[in-house]
C-alpha cells in the first residue's frame, strides 16, 4: 500500500465506509417503510392518450432531464466510496440521468481524497452533476466543491439531527443560515438546500424558501435512517453522552439512563422524521414559488409518479439505489423504471410531467 493510499484512509475516510456500510445492512435487514405507496390518486378510466405520445423530460434549473428522477448524494471520500462513485457515474452516463455526489466535506479537509469524487466527472463528462456540502461551510468551500466536480448544481444539506446523533458531529449551527445566504449569493451554479431524511414541516419549507434557493429537497422519512446509523457507529451511544456529570455509583443515575429505546427517541427518524408524503404536503401549503425535490424511501415508479403527484418537480433516489447496486443490479432496475413511467404517464392520462401534479388525491 503507498503512502497515498495510507493518506486516503483517514478516521474521516473510515466514517464514509462505515456510513455506507450500514446504509446498505439497514435496506438489506430492516428495509425502511415509505407511505408513499398508500398514496390513492384519481386515475381516468378512459386515459386518451398514447404511450408514443409521452414525454417524461423535466425542465429545471434551466436544464432539461430526459427523466424525473436522478441518482441522489449517497458516498464519497476514501478507496471503497470512490469505486462506488465510479460505478454510480458509469451508470448514470449509460441511461442519461443525473446524479449527486455525497458530502464533499472531507475533500475540503483532505485533499487526497478527492479522486473519489472527481471520479464521476472523469466518467461522464457530458452529465449533470449535483456537489454536496453542508450548511457548516462557508462560500469558499462551497466554491471548491463545484470545482472538485465541475458541478452543474450545488446541493448544501441541512442535517441538524444527524450531526447531534454523532459523537464527532457538530454542536453548533448558528452560522448556517449566513452560511446558505453567503454561499447562494456568491456561487455560480443553482443551489438546492436539502434534509438528510428527516423531511420538513411547512414553517421550514418557508424559512428556507426566504433565502432563495433554486429548489427545496424536502428528503423525508421512509428512507435511510441516518439517526440509527450514527447511533450504531458511535461508541458510546448518544443517551449515555446525556449522563455526563453524574456520578457513575449513583443507582438513581444508572435509572436515569439505562433505556435502550432513549437512543432511538433522540435519533431515528421514526420519532423526529417528517414523512416525504407530508413534507410533499407541507410544501403544497407553503407560501412558496420554490421548486421542490423528492426525496426518501423512494423504491419504485408508482412511489416517484405519487411524489411528482404531490408536486415534486422531480426525485432523487439514494439508499434503495445503492442497495440495488449492492445486488449487482442497478442497471437492470434503472431500465425497468425507465420503461415502466410512460406506462404508468399514460396510465393516468397525462403526456407530460408537469401535468401529473395536477391530479387529484381521492379522499379515503
Amino acid at each position: 500500500m503507498t503512502d497515498k493510499t495510507q493518506k486516503i484512509e483517514s478516521a474521516h475516510a473510515h466514517r464514509k465506509d462505515e456510513h455506507l456500510s450500514l446504509a446498505i445492512w439497514q435496506w438489506r435487514n430492516n428495509r425502511p417503510f415509505n407511505d408513499l405507496r398508500y398514496l390513492q390518486l384519481d386515475r381516468p378510466i378512459l386515459p386518451n392518450v398514447a404511450v408514443k405520445d409521452v414525454d417524461t423530460s423535466v425542465t429545471l434549473f434551466g436544464h432539461r432531464f430526459q427523466w424525473p428522477f436522478y441518482i441522489e448524494a449517497m458516498t464519497g471520500g476514501s478507496l471503497r466510496t470512490g469505486a462506488i462513485n465510479q460505478k454510480l457515474s458509469q451508470i448514470a452516463k449509460k441511461y442519461d440521468l443525473a446524479m449527486a455526489v455525497g458530502s464533499e466535506s472531507i475533500a475540503i479537509k483532505e485533499k487526497e481524497t478527492r479522486k473519489s469524487f472527481s471520479i464521476v466527472r472523469e466518467e461522464n463528462p457530458e452529465g449533470f452533476i449535483f456537489a454536496n456540502i453542508g450548511a457548516g461551510h462557508s462560500a469558499q468551500d462551497a466554491k471548491e466543491a463545484i470545482k472538485i466536480v465541475d458541478a452543474d448544481a450545488l446541493e448544501i444539506h441541512v442535517n441538524a439531527v444527524q450531526e447531534l446523533s454523532m459523537n464527532d458531529g457538530d454542536r453548533d449551527f448558528t452560522k448556517w443560515q449566513s452560511n446558505i445566504t453567503q454561499i447562494i449569493d456568491q456561487v455560480s451554479v443553482p443551489v438546492i438546500i436539502k434534509e438528510v431524511g428527516f423531511g420538513m414541516s411547512q414553517t421550514a419549507i418557508e424559512t428556507l424558501s426566504a433565502l432563495q434557493p433554486a429548489a427545496i429537497n424536502v428528503a423525508g422519512s421512509g428512507g435511510t435512517d441516518f439517526g440509527r446509523i450514527e447511533e450504531r457507529r458511535n461508541r458510546t451511544p448518544l443517551w449515555q453522552l446525556f449522563a455526563d456529570g453524574l456520578d457513575p455509583e449513583d443507582d438513581d443515575s444508572e435509572n436515569d439512563t439505562d433505556d435502550p429505546e432513549m437512543a432511538d427517541v433522540l435519533t431515528s427518524n421514526d420519532y423526529l422524521g417528517i414523512s416525504t408524503s407530508d413534507s410533499l404536503r407541507f410544501a403544497r401549503q407553503a407560501d412558496t414559488q420554490t421548486p421542490i425535490i423528492a426525496n426518501g424511501g423512494i423504491t419504485n415508479t408508482p412511489e416517484l409518479f405519487n411524489a411528482l403527484a404531490l408536486g415534486a418537480k422531480m426525485a432523487g433516489v439514494a439508499g434503495y439505489f445503492l442497495f440495488q447496486l449492492s445486488k449487482h443490479q442497478l442497471g437492470e432496475t434503472i431500465e425497468s423504471w425507465q420503461k415502466q413511467l410512460p406506462l404508468l404517464y399514460a396510465m393516468y392520462g397525462v403526456k407530460k410531467s408537469s401535468q401529473i401534479a395536477a391530479l387529484k388525491e381521492l379522499n379515503r
